[in-house]
């Protein structure tokens, strides 16, 4: 019998780039547990979902575009990091 150890993040996934040397700013943590990874995951994409649509009713916008953008770029490196470990 085999027994597996529960699924955490492996900090592997990288995000935020850096345009002057194609380095990544940012990585996602190792060792957090799927469950809470996967709660931080819901609450920074319904943050980004929020600003979306904010910026999509207003024309002065650039500033909730530019933060859904990055939350959702945290929110798919999280994932990410979690389907390497997981499948």
């Amino acid at each position: 019998m085999t027994i597996q150890s529960p699924i955490k993040t492996l900090g592997a996934v990288t995000f935020g780039p850096c345009s002057t040397d194609n380095h990544e700013l940012f990585r996602v943590n190792p060792d957090v547990p799927l469950r809470q990874a996967l709660e931080q995951v819901s609450a920074l994409l319904y943050c980004a979902k929020k600003l979306a649509l904010d910026a999509a009713l207003d024309k002065d916008s650039e500033r909730q575009a530019w933060a859904s953008h990055y939350l959702c770029d945290m929110g798919k490196a999280v994932i990410d990091d979690l389907c390497l470990r997981a499948f």
